[in-house]
């Protein structure tokens, strides 16, 4: 019988776990919503207008048209959607099972969030595809339908990260949740907080409905992972991949304080174009 060449690797503590899963996700909550908002602001500059960009958002230099308002608006939903269906399905850090992949697997799940998060907003009037649909005048049976399909999105977004619960956890229950309840919660409160500074220390003078806005966002943004919960019976049988996680992941508290840091920064604008 053939002998594997190396002892196979232990699955790492569900403390370890919990502490990695919480960083990554608010990394890739971070970069998430700069590239976002970069898509915002490039899309405004290839119109002729310049933006201001701020940590939770674009404001454009100049008078935009209707068309040139709701292009600029459905730019970002649309590329989180697209970039994030795209990483989920193209995961080449899958093989150093590390933090790198953590926040890989976070930013792809996190992106279509977001973009199924404003489908469900539309019917509302709020968020960038509500605005978009109030300035195009959509019917509102066709906001509904958004609404429905935004709803369907969040689902289908959860079942397709329970297998990625299944790998990163197996199947023991205070692991799963060490990936999927606590990093919503802890990764909730600490979006909120943030999103708070950052609007505390703005000049971006938003109104209150705006600044309810940014701060409810982040309530949302990781509620995909406790979702998948619903789909445990659908990947039963699916193997416990041991992941190379330090006990502290002390690199990536580093990228989140740089990452926090450069957000503190941009509260004083940034105005390109």
């Amino acid at each position: 019988m053939a002998l594997p060449d190396r002892e196979p690797r232990p699955l790492p503590s569900a403390r370890a776990l919990l502490l990695n899963s919480v960083v990554a996700a608010l990394i890739a909550g971070a970069l998430m919503i700069l590239v976002h908002e970069l898509a915002h602001l490039v899309t405004g500059l290839l119109r002729g207008h310049g933006g201001t960009l701020y940590p939770f958002g674009v404001i454009h230099h100049g008078e935009l048209t209707v068309t040139e308002d709701v292009v600029t608006l459905l730019a970002g939903p649309a590329f989180s959607l697209v970039t994030g269906i795209l990483l989920q399905v193209w995961s080449p850090l899958r093989g150093r099972a590390d933090l790198a992949h953590l926040v890989w697997v976070w930013f792809a799940f996190a992106s279509v969030q977001e973009g199924v998060t404003y489908l469900c907003l539309t019917p509302f009037g709020v968020g960038d595809t509500g605005m978009a649909a109030q300035l195009m005048g959509l019917p509102v049976v066709a906001q509904f339908v958004l609404l429905l399909a935004g709803i369907g999105g969040m689902f289908a977004n959860a079942r397709a990260f329970a297998p990625h619960m299944a790998r990163l956890a197996g199947e023991y229950p205070v692991r799963r949740n060490a990936v999927t309840l606590f990093p919503w919660l802890w990764g909730m409160i600490a979006s909120v907080l943030l999103a708070l500074l950052y609007l505390v220390l703005s000049d971006a003078g938003l109104g209150a409905g705006e600044q309810i806005a940014v701060l409810a966002a982040g309530t949302g943004t990781f509620v995909f992972a406790p979702m998948a919960h619903i789909f445990a019976g659908r990947v039963r049988g699916v193997a416990a991949e041991p992941q190379r996680l330090r006990p502290v992941p002390v690199p990536g508290l580093a990228l989140l304080a740089v990452l926090i840091a450069g957000n503190i920064a941009l509260t004083a604008a940034l105005s390109i174009g």
